[in-house]
């Protein structure tokens, strides 16, 4: 049989199946309302996802079994939880936060009426790594695998596009069915994958840099990415941190692989894009916006970047 043989075997074959509702069913409970995912999408693996708003205030306790918790607040303020007997962690907004613990814990989170949260992450148990076997000492699942093989640790991870668009994918996919199901899977796969590759390149940079420096170049971003319109010079940047200016330069070139102001280019050439796309400006209002003199720099700062004219943007 040929491939288009298949495919039209395939579309028969579809007509007398039942599609499988692969989106996050709505809910409404006596604590929460809103919508909630909880995928198995391997053995050991479960995807998790939730947009929902509060409805009493409540304290929730649950008893977790050894696994490795990752999750990542898209919308909300940091909440701040309890595991008993190893204090309190604060979950930041818009950040890979990793808990994991080789024994039940007690955990404990409030919820406050009228909030609403938008999270999406994983859980891995034990069975998850059990396939592996040896092969994975040399693996980045090595690395994850010891959040579930000892004492509680908890890491927060630093800021990543990628991660967060895996993570609202989690919730807003444009799939269905069987293919959502396998999207779901693939997503999840991806999560793990990339949450693994960011511990391992932060652990080479954490031995590379000193904790410390490492830091600081984190909390550099942090300040950038948190006003990009009134963004400081480097000087200021580098006082706000506690560290020289050269320091943080050569630190900050060595973690993100570009200089601070081709970081803040490249961020602002992303918020020209939205201002293109979504609010309907010119090239020239956009280009004034981010902070750009001449349209014709902007626009070859933009081509460069996507790949694609602004006015490309705009038709």
């Amino acid at each position: 049989m040929t491939t288009s043989d298949l495919v039209r075997l395939g579309a028969e074959f579809s007509l007398g199946v039942h599609p499988v509702d692969a989106t996050p069913p709505t809910l409404e409970t006596p604590i929460y309302t809103g919508r909630v995912l909880a995928h198995e999408a391997q053995p050991g693996l479960m995807l998790t996802a939730s947009d929902v708003t509060y409805i009493c205030d409540q304290n929730l306790t649950i008893d977790l079994e050894p696994a490795l918790l990752c999750g990542i607040m898209l919308h909300g303020e940091g909440v701040e939880t309890e595991v008993v007997g190893h204090g309190r962690i604060v979950r930041p907004p818009g950040r890979a936060n990793l808990m994991g613990f080789g024994r039940t814990v007690r955990y404990r989170s409030p919820m406050t009426s009228g909030r609403r949260f938008r999270t999406a992450g994983f859980i891995l148990k034990p069975s998850f790594f059990e396939r592996f076997g040896p092969d994975m000492a040399d693996d980045g699942l090595a690395t994850l695998h010891e959040f579930i093989s000892g004492e509680f640790r908890v890491e927060t991870l630093g800021r990543s596009a990628r991660l967060l668009e895996i993570a609202r994918l989690c919730l807003d996919h444009p799939y269905n069915g069987r293919l959502g199901q396998l999207f779901l899977e693939s997503n999840a796969l991806a999560y793990v994958v990339e949450v693994a590759e960011l511990l391992k390149q932060e652990r080479r940079l954490m031995a590379l840099l000193g904790r410390r420096h490492y830091e600081r170049v984190l909390e550099a971003r942090e300040i950038l990415d948190s006003d990009l319109v009134n963004t400081p010079s480097s000087l200021q940047l580098a006082r706000r941190v506690g560290v020289n200016v050269t320091t943080l330069q050569a630190n900050f070139k060595t973690v993100f692989g570009t200089t601070i102001f081709g970081h803040v280019r490249d961020q602002r050439l992303l918020m020209a894009r939205v201002l293109l796309q979504e609010h309907g400006l010119s090239v020239a209002q956009a280009a004034h916006r981010v902070g750009f003199a001449r349209p014709s720099a902007f626009s070859t700062a933009y081509r460069r970047y996507f790949g694609r004219s602004p006015r490309d943007e705009t038709r």
